[in-house]
């Protein structure tokens, strides 16, 4: 699998470069919000607002056709790795006598050229869209952020052991359910082509409701699975949005006695609020990141089980 993606080690080396120039041009923006509010729109200079905002809609121009060459080169290479991939998992699977075969099971082999594959080319286009990208954020926000004013990054700080412990326990939660899912649906493929290569001798003993009880078990143990695992991956958005916007408020009322006291304006406010914005969406990023990268290796490790697969003909 490793020299079928190192086929794209261009799209590798420039898709992330690409995306980090985005979020460098991202990044920029609040800080030159602050210069309109604090330089243009306090003093009431109309040419200075609009000589910004036409510089910021040019950086934004910029992102956005670095964003665009990124996700070009991630399409190709995730693409086109999963193609080959599957190609290959062919080329093996026809080799495989009925011993190979029974070994891993038809509906496995089914679903990891399809199912697996697809994690792992998702994996790949995510690799080079936002493993780079979304630390640089999260870091460089926190940066931008204590620049403007350190004292008030210090909230941000003291809330960072709390979103790193809720993500933890989320990801601790789910990725062992992720891998049941995955059982789950090894298990219903299964049970539909045991039906369908033996529809026959079904109908012959008069056999079907025993077999759509079979399912529609099978059926709620994926759907039962999914829904837990989706359930408890839903408090990761709310839970992180509760932290920040209590530090958002301390930051916001601290802000307003540093305004009032003339040691901060209100562009450093917005720009601040901005950066730690920016830092928390970054935060999710990269635990759902973690989340697939995990599911990621599973897919990796059954898919290496029939690439490693001898086949005896």
């Amino acid at each position: 699998m490793k020299e079928d993606l190192l086929k794209y080690k261009k799209q590798l080396i420039l898709g992330p470069f690409f995306k980090l120039l985005e979020a460098v041009f991202e990044l920029l923006i609040p800080t030159l919000m602050v210069n309109v509010i604090d330089r243009g729109v306090a003093s009431g200079n109309q040419k200075y607002i609009v000589g910004m905002g036409l510089l910021m809609l040019g950086i934004a121009v910029l992102g956005f056709g670095s964003a665009m060459i990124c996700q070009y080169y991630a399409s190709v290479a995730s693409q086109g790795f999963g193609t080959a991939l599957r190609n290959k998992l062919f080329r093996t699977m026809l080799g495989f006598s009925h011993a190979e075969t029974d070994q891993i099971g038809i509906p496995e082999m089914v679903n990891r050229i399809t199912n697996d594959v697809n994690v792992l080319q998702q994996a790949v286009a995510m690799m080079i869209r936002l493993v780079i990208r979304a630390p640089f954020i999260c870091i460089g926000s926190l940066v931008m952020a204590m620049y403007l004013n350190f004292k008030l990054s210090l909230i941000i700080l003291a809330a960072l052991p709390l979103l790193a412990a809720a993500v933890y326990i989320v990801i601790r939660v789910t990725v062992p359910i992720y891998k049941r899912v995955q059982q789950r649906l090894d298990r219903i493929s299964a049970v539909v082509r045991e039906n369908l290569s033996g529809v026959r001798v079904i109908r012959a003993f008069s056999k079907e409701q025993k077999e759509n009880a079979r399912f529609a078990a099978a059926n709620d143990e994926y759907f039962a699975a999914s829904v837990r695992v989706g359930k408890i991956s839903a408090l990761l958005n709310p839970v992180t949005s509760v932290i920040m916007n209590a530090a958002i408020l301390c930051i916001l009322w601290f802000g307003r006695i540093r305004i009032n006291a003339g040691t901060m304006t209100d562009g450093e406010i917005i720009a601040f609020i901005n950066y730690i914005t920016y830092m928390v969406t970054a935060l999710l990023v990269i635990a759902n990141l973690v989340v697939l990268f995990t599911k990621a290796a599973a897919s990796y490790s059954r898919v290496k089980e029939v690439l490693d697969t001898e086949g005896s003909v």
